[in-house]
C-alpha cells in the first residue's frame, strides 16, 4: 500500500497534516487548533484529493470533522460508534463521487 502525505509548515512549525492512500483512503487530517478556521484543512485536503487514484475517496469524519467535509462534496454512507478506552465515541464513513 502506498499513500502520500501533505504538511502544512509556517514560520517552521508544523501546524497541520494530512495522509491518502492509493486505495482513496483519507485515513487522516489534523489542524492544530491555533490554526483551525483559517483555510489550512481546505489547502491540505485540496493536496490530497489531486492525488486520489481512485474515482472515489473515503474516510471516517469525527462528529466535529463532518461539517467540513459535507461541505467539501462528501456524503455520510454510514454512523459508526467506536470504543477507546471505555469511552464510546461517534463518527461517519463519509465518499466523495
Amino acid at each position: 500500500m502506498e499513500s502520500y502525505t501533505v504538511v502544512a509548515v509556517e514560520e517552521g512549525v508544523l501546524i497541520g497534516f494530512g495522509n491518502i492512500e492509493n486505495s482513496g483512503y483519507l485515513d487522516m487530517l489534523y489542524v492544530h487548533k491555533n490554526y483551525q478556521r483559517k483555510g489550512v484543512a481546505s489547502a491540505i485536503c485540496d493536496g490530497l484529493e489531486k492525488m486520489a487514484y481512485k474515482n472515489s475517496i473515503t474516510t471516517y469524519a469525527s462528529i466535529t470533522a463532518r461539517l467540513f467535509f459535507e461541505q467539501r462534496g462528501y456524503r455520510v454512507i454510514k454512523e459508526n460508534e467506536v470504543e477507546r478506552n471505555g469511552i464510546k465515541l461517534k463518527n461517519y464513513l463519509m465518499e466523495k463521487r
